[in-house]
């Protein structure tokens, strides 16, 4: 009897946690074809804070202007010279620096997208890292080309069932 009583007199003296909330539904829990989805079977989302970059709109206006001064300045001397050719000559120019800044400005997109995107679009990714932290780092480490295909491939990959940690 005694057992039982201290039982009772602990149970009375720990404080009760309030219950938890109930749960809201999730308002995009669709399939790809509409239809509810009321029994998950697929894992969890990961737990993936969001990111939400500065961008600098300063480095990228300096870019542009670079890029048309140099272009002014490359038409203007086939122009004056009367070179062969100038729509040749610009497009060469615009490939090569499109080359050499294309790396950056692809990341200043993504970044934007992190930055302006809603929580509701950003938090749907299934994958850890998020689907735009691995379109930086894809292109971080295999370049432009390979890094956006890459980048897009796990775009098209990012729905359940799929899901879990994915490193580029």
């Amino acid at each position: 009897m005694d057992e039982q009583q201290s039982v009772q007199s602990a149970e009375a003296q720990t404080p009760s946690v309030p219950a938890a909330p109930p749960a809201e539904p999730d308002p995009y829990a669709f399939d790809a074809r509409g239809v509810m989805v009321t029994n998950r079977t697929y894992p969890p989302k990961p737990y993936n804070p969001l990111n939400r970059p500065e961008i600098h709109f300063g480095k990228f206006t300096a870019a542009l202007v670079i890029y048309l001064v140099c272009t002014a300045v490359l038409l203007f001397c086939f122009i004056r010279f009367s070179l062969p050719h100038p729509f040749l000559a610009w497009l060469g120019f615009s490939a090569v620096y499109g080359c050499i800044i294309g790396k950056k400005a692809v990341i200043w997109s993504v970044h934007v997208y992190q930055r302006l995107a809603p929580d509701h679009v950003r938090l749907r990714c299934v994958y850890t890292p998020s689907c735009s932290e691995y379109m930086i780092q894809s292109v971080q480490k295999y370049g432009l080309f390979r890094g956006v295909y890459g980048g897009i491939r796990r775009l098209l990959r990012c729905h359940p069932p799929n899901g879990g940690e994915d490193k580029p």
